[in-house]
């Protein structure tokens, strides 16, 4: 998407900031700038609308919750059961972040409660936990497990949570980049990349 859009204008360098989405904005807060803000939840988007940070955001993508495991899955995981049970070597994002509130939603969507060994700050680091072999499961959108290629074996989640990923443009170079995002070019290149597109 940065090159596309760089492309598309004379060259602009595109600087992305692909922090958690709550991180994101608590930074926007503190007095960062950034001429769009597109967060993995309608949740915390809501928030920054509520505080002022942004308004009229619109869907953009759309990313599904999925089970990745280490090439050869040692730890036998079959299903989200593996996440309810203590003492598995389990990861989790955080509560605050998308990807934590999603895996909560998934977890007790079988009736379960989530005993992780560990709570990621990001989904990065909940992907990062299996393919450094720290751990034997993890919950990340499908777009990551995507990107880590023949590191992980993915375990489908039936009926997963689905994440809508709202952006709001904050200055004018904003709105071009979210009409990227709109545009044929922009959703094929999410569509490749693992994302749903509206």
């Amino acid at each position: 998407l940065s090159s596309a859009y760089s492309g598309a204008h004379g060259g602009a360098e595109v600087q992305i900031d692909a922090a958690a989405s709550s991180a994101l904005v608590q930074r926007l807060e503190s007095g960062a700038k950034a001429d769009v803000l597109i967060t993995a939840d309608t949740v915390t988007m809501d928030e920054a609308v509520a505080d002022g940070l942004a308004d009229d955001p619109v869907i953009v993508a759309s990313n599904k919750l999925v089970i990745v495991v280490p090439k050869g899955n040692l730890g036998d995981v079959t299903g989200l059961e593996f996440f309810t049970r203590k003492g598995n070597r389990s990861v989790i994002c955080a509560g605050e972040v998308p990807c934590g509130r999603a895996a909560e939603k998934a977890i007790a969507a079988i009736g379960g409660e989530p005993e992780p060994l560990s709570r990621a700050v990001d989904v990065r680091a909940a992907l990062g936990s299996v393919t450094s072999g720290e751990a034997d499961a993890a919950l990340v959108y499908q777009t990551d497990a995507k990107s880590a290629g023949d590191k992980v074996e993915i375990i489908e989640i039936p009926d997963a949570p689905v994440n809508e990923y709202p952006a709001a443009a904050l200055t004018d170079s904003g709105q071009d980049f979210i009409g990227l995002l709109r545009s044929a070019e922009g959703r094929k290149i999410l569509q490749d990349a693992g994302f749903g597109t509206p």
